[in-house]
C-alpha cells in the first residue's frame, strides 16, 4: 500500500494575499453613494406607517393621510418631533425597571426609527445607559430572552462558503459603510458568551448614531457564531446560538478571510470592519493579516488603547511629567493592555525614540511575575512576548511594584480586588501622583474601587475606570474618577475615516485621535482628577476627533475624496444624520398654462397672479 503524500502548507506571502484580494471581483463601492433617502414614489401609505424607517407616528399631516389612504388609522392630532419626543421621555420617567426601559426604547425603534434616535439624543447620558451592557450585563446575560426584532446580521459556521450570499440578505445592503463584528468570545470580563455578546456591537451602533451623527443605515452590527466553549449557554434552553464548541483557531482564520473577502466584494474596500470581542490573540492577528488591505480596527485593542493613551497625555498636565519619564506596568494580557502598550509605544517613536528605547518604561505582570527574558518558572505567553525586559525574575504583584517602580498601573479583566490594599500601598510609595487603570466592568468586578485607591495613596492618586461614577470626597476634597470609554473616540474616528475615504487605518490615525482628546479636558475636571472631557460632550468631541482625521488623512494622502474640502468641520456637519422625517410624498406641479383669453386678461394674469 501506498503512503499518502502528506500536503506540503506554504507560506502565503503579504503581496500574494494583496494580489488576491485585489483580483475579487466588486459589487459596488458603497463610498460613492451619497443620498440614503428612498424615492417617495415607492413607498405605499401602508408601508410608511408600518416601517420603522419611514413611520413619522403622529407627525403625519393631515393631506399626507389623506393622500396616502391612511387617514382615519390615526388620532387627529399632528404632533411635532419636539411634542412627541416629550410624550415619550413623560412616560420613560413613569418606568422604574431596567427592563420595562429597555422594552420600551426596542418597541419604539422597531415602530418609528427617528424619533427613535431623536428620543436617545434628547439626553443621551440618562437613556442610553439603558443599553449599556457594562453595568450590569444583563442585556448579555438574557439575550434569549430580550431578543426580539433584527438589528444585525447572524452569520454562522455553517454559513461557511455562503458568507456572500448570506451578507448579500440585508435589506439595506447599499447603504453600509461600516460593520461592527463580533464572534463573542471574550465579551467584558465573562469571557466566551457566544452570540450572547450581541448587545455590545448593537450598542456600539447606537453610540455612532447618537454620539457621532453616523446614519444608523451606514452600521451594521454582525455576530459570527462560531460556537461556544461556555457550558452554561450550550445547556441553556433559551440560548440562541449553535449548540456546539467553538471551532479551532485554524478553522476560525478560513471563516474570516470569507467573511472579509465578502465584505469587500459586496460593500467595497472603504467599508470599515470594526472587531469587538475576539479575545486578544485573535484581534492581533486578524489585524495584522487585513490592515493593509482593509479598513480592519478593533475595538479593544486599538480604540480603547487610543482612549487609555488620552487618559495619560491628560493626566501629565496634572503629573507635570514628560511621557518618556512614565513607567507602565500592565497586568494581564488582555486585549486593552496589549492595545495601549502598542498605542505608547507608537507615541513615543513618532516623538523620535527608537523601538528599545520606547519600549523600556513598558512592563507587563501575567499573574505569574514580571514578563522578563529569564523567567523558568512559568513560560510567557505569545502575546506578550514582545514587552519582554532583560531583569531578574520577580514574583508577586507588590514585589514587581517595588522592583520597577511604576508610576502608572493598568488593569483589565483580572477579576474582584485584584489591586488589593498592599498593591495601592505599593503604588503610593511608587510615584508622587500614580495612575490607577481599574479597567474591568461590570462594577462588581472591578480591580479596586474608588474608595480604596484614594484612601491607600493618601489622596494621591489618579483613578480612571472603565464604567462611569460618581464623585468621591476623601479628606475634603472632592475627586471624580476619570471614565475611559472608547465612546470618546469611536464614532468621531469612524465619521473621519468614512468621509475621508480611507483605505487603511495606520497607528498614527490614533494618535492624533488620542491627541484631540487630551487636548479638550477641562480645568475645572483637572482640579478633581479627571482627565477626560465630559462625557455630557461626546457628540462635540466626537465631531472634533473626526476633522482631525480628516485632515490628518489629507495630510498624509491617505484620503481617496477629492476635491478636498475647503472647511473641514463644515463638511462634517453637512453629512451628519438628519433627524428630520423623510419627505413621504413626491413634489407636484402644474402641467398646463392657465387659459388666457384676451392680451389684457394675460397681462394682468402676469403681474398680479
Amino acid at each position: 500500500m501506498q503512503n499518502k503524500q502528506k500536503p506540503v502548507t506554504q507560506c502565503v506571502s503579504e503581496k500574494d494575499n494583496l494580489i488576491k484580494i485585489e483580483g475579487l471581483p466588486r459589487d459596488t463601492d458603497n463610498f460613492w453613494r451619497t443620498d440614503l433617502t428612498l424615492s417617495p414614489s415607492l413607498m405605499s401609505g401602508k408601508k410608511c406607517l408600518r416601517y420603522r424607517r419611514y413611520s413619522k407616528g403622529l407627525s403625519f399631516s393631515h393631506r399626507e393621510r389623506q393622500l396616502l389612504n391612511i387617514h382615519g388609522l390615526l388620532p387627529h392630532a399632528v404632533l411635532t418631533m419636539e411634542q412627541q419626543v416629550m410624550a415619550h421621555q413623560k412616560y420613560f420617567a413613569t418606568l422604574t425597571s431596567q427592563m420595562a426601559k429597555y422594552i420600551f426604547l426596542t418597541d419604539l425603534e422597531a415602530r418609528n426609527r427617528t424619533l427613535f434616535y431623536s428620543f436617545l439624543m434628547s439626553n443621551p447620558d440618562e437613556y442610553m445607559k439603558v443599553f449599556v451592557s457594562a453595568t450590569t450585563g444583563y442585556l448579555v446575560k438574557q439575550f434569549g430572552i430580550f431578543y426580539t426584532v433584527f438589528r444585525g446580521m447572524f452569520i454562522t459556521i455553517k454559513d461557511r462558503g455562503h458568507i456572500y450570499d448570506v451578507l448579500s440578505n440585508w435589506p439595506y445592503a447599499e447603504y453600509v459603510r461600516c460593520l461592527i463584528v463580533s464572534n463573542g468570545k471574550s465579551v467584558l470580563s465573562w469571557g466566551d458568551q457566544g452570540v450572547n455578546g450581541t448587545p455590545v456591537i448593537v450598542y456600539k451602533k447606537y453610540s455612532n448614531v447618537v454620539h457621532g451623527g453616523i446614519e444608523p443605515d451606514c452600521c451594521l452590527p454582525v455576530t459570527l457564531d462560531v460556537g461556544t466553549d461556555n457550558e452554561q449557554l450550550l445547556q441553556n434552553p433559551q440560548y440562541c446560538g449553535i449548540r456546539q464548541k467553538r471551532i479551532s483557531a485554524a478553522e476560525f482564520d478560513e471563516f474570516f478571510e470569507e467573511f472579509t473577502h465578502a465584505v469587500i466584494r459586496l460593500f467595497g474596500s472603504r467599508a470599515i470592519i470594526q472587531t469587538k470581542d475576539f479575545g486578544s490573540s485573535e484581534s492581533i492577528k486578524q489585524l495584522s493579516l487585513y490592515r493593509k488591505q482593509q479598513c480592519i480596527v478593533d475595538i479593544d485593542l486599538q480604540y480603547m488603547g487610543a482612549c487609555g493613551l488620552a487618559g495619560i497625555l491628560g493626566a501629565l498636565q496634572i503629573t507635570k511629567l514628560q511621557f518618556k519619564d512614565n513607567v507602565l506596568l500592565f497586568h494581564g494580557d488582555s486585549s486593552f493592555c496589549i492595545g495601549m502598550a502598542r498605542m505608547c509605544v507608537a507615541y513615543l517613536k513618532r516623538s523620535g525614540l527608537n523601538e528599545s528605547a520606547a519600549k523600556s518604561g513598558i512592563w507587563f505582570y501575567d499573574g505569574k511575575g514580571l514578563v522578563v527574558f529569564n523567567r523558568t518558572s512559568w513560560k510567557v505567553s505569545e502575546r506578550m512576548q514582545e514587552f519582554q525586559h532583560v531583569h531578574e525574575p520577580v514574583e508577586g504583584l507588590v514585589e514587581s511594584i517595588d522592583a520597577v517602580k511604576p508610576n502608572i498601573l493598568i488593569g483589565f479583566r483580572l477579576g474582584e480586588k485584584a489591586f488589593t490594599k498592599d498593591v495601592l500601598r505599593a503604588m503610593e510609595r511608587s510615584a508622587q501622583h500614580p495612575i490607577i487603570f481599574a479597567m474591568s466592568r461590570p462594577l462588581e468586578v472591578m480591580e479596586c474601587t474608588a474608595e480604596d485607591a484614594y484612601t491607600y495613596t493618601k489622596g494621591r492618586c489618579i483613578y480612571i475606570s472603565g464604567i462611569s461614577l460618581p464623585s468621591i470626597k476623601y479628606a475634603n476634597k472632592v475627586y471624580q474618577p476619570g471614565y475611559c470609554s472608547s465612546d470618546y473616540i469611536i464614532s468621531g474616528l469612524t465619521l473621519g475615516v468614512m468621509l475621508s475615504g480611507m483605505t487603511a487605518v495606520p497607528d498614527e490615525t490614533f494618535l492624533v485621535a488620542a491627541e484631540r482628546l487630551a487636548s479638550l479636558i477641562w480645568p475645572t475636571d483637572l482640579v478633581k482628577r479627571d482627565v477626560y472631557a465630559p462625557h455630557r460632550k461626546l457628540r462635540s468631541i466626537n465631531l472634533r476627533i473626526a476633522d482631525a482625521v480628516l485632515c490628518f488623512a489629507y495630510r498624509r494622502g491617505l484620503a481617496t475624496l477629492w476635491p478636498e474640502p475647503e472647511n473641514s468641520m463644515h463638511y462634517i456637519q453637512s453629512k451628519v444624520y438628519d433627524l428630520g422625517y423623510n419627505k413621504v410624498l413626491p413634489d407636484t406641479y402644474c402641467m398646463y398654462e392657465p387659459q388666457i383669453g384676451t392680451d389684457e386678461s394675460f397681462d394682468y394674469y402676469k403681474e398680479r397672479v
